[in-house]
């Protein structure tokens, strides 16, 4: 049925899981940043709303170009 997962499979899974999640957010702030959007964020115990374009740049240290027509 199921198999313990060795410290070596559970670590290579974790590794895999956080960098999909960095991915997916990256995506997720960069289409929301084309389209001018908001997003909420949890910040030192209060919710926050920010420009996604403010916080791409903030994490990644890009800009993002407005979509084409």
């Amino acid at each position: 049925m199921f198999r313990t997962l060795s410290e070596a499979e559970i670590r290579e899974f974790r590794e895999k899981l956080c960098q999909g999640l960095d991915l997916a957010h990256k995506k997720m702030l960069k289409e929301k940043s084309l389209h001018n959007q908001k997003v909420v964020i949890y910040d030192n115990g209060k919710i926050k709303t920010l420009s996604a374009r403010y916080l791409y740049r903030k994490l990644y240290g890009k800009k993002t170009s407005s979509p084409k027509p």
